[in-house]
């Protein structure tokens, strides 16, 4: 589940987007979006109680400065950068994409909102998760992060979340949205601001903290946004913009919330036989338990919590045993399989050193063992098994690690730049990186020094298209970043263009 689907083409869309504006618009988020709001459709289990009965607002006619001004919101009144290109973007939605996003917001808004006033948090902040996941309940985003509020796994973990191989409740709206004003609420009380609270929620308060103390004096919020990654601001644009496109886009016809059975699952389960034995879709059981997302109910292992559709659950109870007797070990044979080791040369006894080890369709990165780290966190962050890290690296007794050690981790060949750039490597006081092997980039004979200001959505890779032979690690090297994600907009970089 680390990747999306690939991102549907939004060239249908940019002859409706008639600002000039709309050509600053970060394209990464539009297809983010695009791609979380064609994956979010019907059939969703959510939280609340709400009917939505009215219809369209008739204020089409003012201009969006304006219909921002009439909000009166607390959180970031002004008018932020491509926030209005975010508003024309999503009035140019077709028919579907627009209606799959209106119906799922209000579904959800009740509870979300509800859940809000209760931690004491601004009730405008209920569209945020339409920002950050278009309402799509298994939304993945960058880092992994997970569900309608794109929720890291230890803002989900540290707010109690379950997150196991099996389980993952960031896909339920319910808990999830628990989890999201729980750590909402935590960063207000670090930070005494409902805005920073919101910006640290959305990149961590280091991030925030580094952002405010690179400031002569106390900076105002917005000054603090624009320090913080592009993706913070562009996503903080299309919140504006939801604020304003989806009050006066309200479901059209009356809907009401499915109500849900609730049935308590003690032993391993999959969703198959469920459906065989009760006769309902697959795809519905996935739709109300997304939290699932192999399809498979771990209450073996802990009692587990399983949504039916309404009256089925007592045709549950009287079935329960058909369900089990159902069992065909292919249907787990996705979380069961283990790597296949490649026969490690010089290793033909038990217990001898495994050497210049090679695992098919894997890729061998390193990491970098740092102060506190535990060997059940580095395996969490690269998605692999303890057992698989000690066995790689030779390791007998866990607690014997030691910080500045390398460990070897293998990875699926696709995830690789991924897991590579998760925790990049140490710089030294030069601001290179070290080891001694990492390739670098001379400054070019008759070279022109010039500096250049990051703008809004603007990567390596985009900077290095504007200037001829200049490639995106070269800038990365020239300035002594390790990683590309850190670039910050207004952040002046140093590069050498030849004539």
């Amino acid at each position: 589940m680390k990747s999306k689907l690939k991102y549907l083409c939004l060239f249908l869309f940019l002859p409706l987007l008639v600002s000039p504006q709309t050509d600053t618009v970060s394209q990464s988020t539009l297809d983010f979006f695009i791609s979380d709001l064609n994956q979010g459709q019907g059939g969703l289990k959510y939280d609340g109680n709400g009917r939505i009965l009215t219809d369209v607002d008739q204020t089409q006619d003012l201009t969006f400065s304006k219909k921002l001004e009439n909000k009166y919101l607390h959180l970031f009144p002004e008018e932020l950068p491509e926030s209005s290109s975010y508003y024309l973007f999503l009035n140019g939605l077709n028919k579907e994409q627009k209606s799959n996003l209106v119906k799922n917001f209000y579904t959800s808004e009740a509870f979300i909102d509800s859940s809000l006033v209760r931690a004491e948090l601004p009730s405008e902040i209920k569209f945020l998760p339409a920002a950050l996941s278009a309402m799509n309940q298994r939304a993945i985003g960058e880092d992994k992060r997970a569900g309608i509020w794109q929720l890291t796994h230890f803002q989900a973990f540290f707010n109690g979340l379950q997150l196991t191989r099996l389980v993952d409740e960031r896909f339920d709206n319910g808990p999830s949205t628990r989890a999201a004003v729980a750590e909402l609420k935590k960063m207000k009380e670090n930070f005494g601001s409902d805005e920073l609270a919101v910006l640290a929620f959305l990149c961590g308060p280091t991030s925030v903290r580094n952002a405010s103390q690179a400031a002569d004096e106390t900076p105002a919020p917005g000054e603090i946004l624009s320090r913080l990654p592009a993706k913070v601001s562009e996503k903080m644009a299309l919140w504006q913009a939801m604020a304003v496109f989806l009050p006066e886009n309200k479901w059209e016809r009356e809907l009401t919330i499915p109500a849900t059975d609730t049935v308590i699952i003690t032993d391993k389960v999959h969703f198959q036989q469920i459906s065989t034995s009760l006769n309902i879709p697959v795809k519905l059981l996935q739709n109300y338990n997304p939290q699932y997302p192999y399809l498979i109910v771990p209450g073996d292992e802990k009692p587990q919590n399983l949504y039916l559709p309404n009256g089925k659950k007592e045709e549950f109870n009287l079935l329960k045993d058909s369900v089990s007797r159902l069992f065909n070990p292919t249907l787990f044979d996705v979380v069961a399989q283990k790597i296949e080791y490649a026969p490690a040369p010089n290793r033909q006894y038990l217990g001898e050193k495994v050497k210049d080890l090679e695992i098919e369709g894997k890729t061998k990165i390193k990491y970098t063992i740092q102060s506190g780290d535990v060997l059940g966190f580095i395996a969490e962050d690269y998605d692999v098994r303890v057992e698989d890290l000690k066995y790689w690296n030779n390791i007998y007794n866990e607690r014997k690690i030691q910080a500045g050690q390398k460990l070897d981790i293998f990875v699926d060949d696709a995830d690789a730049d991924y897991y590579r750039n998760l925790h990049p490597e140490p710089l030294t006081k030069t601001g290179a990186k070290n080891p001694a092997a990492a390739k670098s980039y001379p400054i070019p004979e008759n070279a022109r020094k010039i500096e250049h200001e990051v703008k809004s959505g603007e990567s390596p890779y985009v900077i290095a298209q504007k200037y001829k032979g200049v490639s995106p690690d070269a800038i990365l090297y020239w300035n002594g970043i390790s990683d590309a994600r850190k670039i910050q907009i207004g952040q002046k970089l140093t590069i050498y263009v030849t004539e």
